[in-house]
C-alpha cells in the first residue's frame, strides 16, 4: 500500500514526500536518491555557479529516471540565472523560496514546468494563489535553516494555508518520522518536506562531523540568530551561534553581524567545524538517533503512516 494525494499526482512521485534543498550539501547526489526511493529530489541552486547547476542537473538526470526539482531562493541577485538555466534544462520542477511567488511563476509555467512556492506566512499563501503557483510549500518555525521573521509554528500555519486556499499545501518543520506525516496529513497538508533527517543519512553529501551532531543533539540544542537582522536560521548552538546572539544583544549591525558568518555554512557541511561553522538543523534532530539510507527513511516513513493510520481508526467505534 502506499499514501496516494494531490502532491503525489501532481509531482509524479510514489511518496508524498520532498527533500528541502539545503544549500553546500543537496546536489545531484541526495536528489537523485531521494527521487529513487520514491520521493522528491531536489537541488540547492543557492551556491552554485552557472556551470556547476547545469552540471548538476545534467548528473542527476543520469542517476534517476524519475522527477526532481530545483530549489532556487529568489531574493538572491542568481535567481534570474538559475530560472533561465531550469527553463533551459527542462527541470520538471522548481522549489521557489525567500522572495516573491509573482516574480518568475508565470515564465517557468509557460515552459512546462510545476512551481512550488515555500510559504511562512498566510499573507504569502495569498500571494501564491494571486501568482498561479502549483502548490505551497507552508514551512514553519521549527524549521532548520533559513526561517520566517513571524516564527510561526508548522501546526499553525498548515491549518492556516488549507483554509486559504485551494491548491495542494506540503507541511514542512519538524517532520522527521511516519507519526509527523499522519499528523500532516491530518492538518490538511497533502505531503511533507523533510530536511534534517535527510542530513542523516549515508547518502547525505557533508561532513561525518554534522551527522553526528545531528545524532548528539537534543530537542534543546538548537537556538535562532538574526531576529535583529531580520535573516533568521536556526542552527546549533555552538560558538559561532552564542558570539552571533551576543552581538546582536549589543545591538551591533547586520553588516558586522554578516561578516562573522560569510563562509561559515560551508565550513560546517564542507569542512565540518562544529564550533565556528553554521550548522543548519531543525528541532526535530532530537529524534534522530541513528545513519539510515534514504530509502529506509522514506520507506520507513509511508509504512508507518499507514500503521499509525490504521492504528487512529480504531479509535472510530
Amino acid at each position: 500500500m502506499v499514501l496516494k494525494t494531490r502532491i503525489t499526482e501532481l509531482l509524479k512521485i510514489r511518496y508524498p514526500i520532498l527533500q528541502g534543498g539545503m544549500a553546500w550539501i543537496t546536489g545531484w547526489e541526495m536528489a537523485a536518491a531521494v527521487s529513487n526511493a520514491g520521493g522528491l529530489g531536489t537541488i540547492a541552486s543557492a551556491t552554485m555557479e552557472p556551470e556547476e547547476l547545469i552540471r548538476n542537473i545534467t548528473m542527476a538526470r543520469e542517476h534517476t529516471a524519475n522527477p526532481f526539482a530545483v530549489n532556487i531562493p529568489l531574493r538572491l541577485p542568481s535567481s534570474k540565472r538559475a530560472v533561465e538555466i531550469a527553463i533551459a534544462e527542462e527541470v520538471p520542477v522548481v522549489v521557489s523560496s525567500a522572495g516573491s511567488p509573482g516574480k518568475y511563476t508565470e515564465t517557468m509555467k509557460k515552459r512546462g514546468i510545476t512551481v512550488l512556492q515555500v510559504a511562512f506566512t498566510v499573507d504569502m499563501v495569498k500571494r501564491c494563489n494571486e501568482a498561479g503557483v502549483d502548490g505551497i510549500i507552508a514551512m514553519g518555525v521549527e524549521s532548520g535553516g533559513n526561517i520566517s521573521p513571524p516564527e510561526i509554528s508548522t501546526f499553525v500555519l498548515v491549518r492556516e494555508a488549507v483554509e486559504e486556499t485551494d491548491l495542494p499545501v506540503i507541511a514542512a518543520g519538524g517532520i522527521a518520522d511516519a507519526r509527523g506525516l499522519v499528523a500532516a496529513l491530518s492538518l490538511g497538508a497533502e505531503g511533507v518536506q523533510i530536511g534534517t533527517r535527510l542530513l542523516a543519512t549515508r547518502e547525505a553529501t557533508l561532513h561525518d562531523d554534522y551527522k553526528q551532531a545531528i545524532l548528539c543533539a537534543k530537542d534543546t540544542d538548537t537556538l535562532i540568530t538574526g531576529r535583529s537582522t531580520g535573516l533568521q536560521f536556526r542552527v546549533l548552538k555552538n560558538m559561532l551561534a552564542t558570539q552571533i546572539q551576543r552581538m546582536e544583544k549589543a545591538g551591533k549591525g547586520r553588516d558586522e553581524i554578516d561578516s562573522l558568518t560569510i563562509g561559515s555554512l560551508r565550513k560546517a557541511a564542507v569542512l565540518g567545524d562544529l564550533q565556528w561553522g553554521s550548522v543548519m538543523m531543525g528541532q526535530v534532530a532530537g529524534m534522530i538517533h541513528e545513519i539510515k539510507s534514504i530509502k529506509e527513511v522514506l520507506d520507513d516513513m509511508i509504512a508507518g503512516s499507514i500503521m499509525e493510520i490504521e492504528r487512529l481508526a480504531t479509535y472510530i467505534t
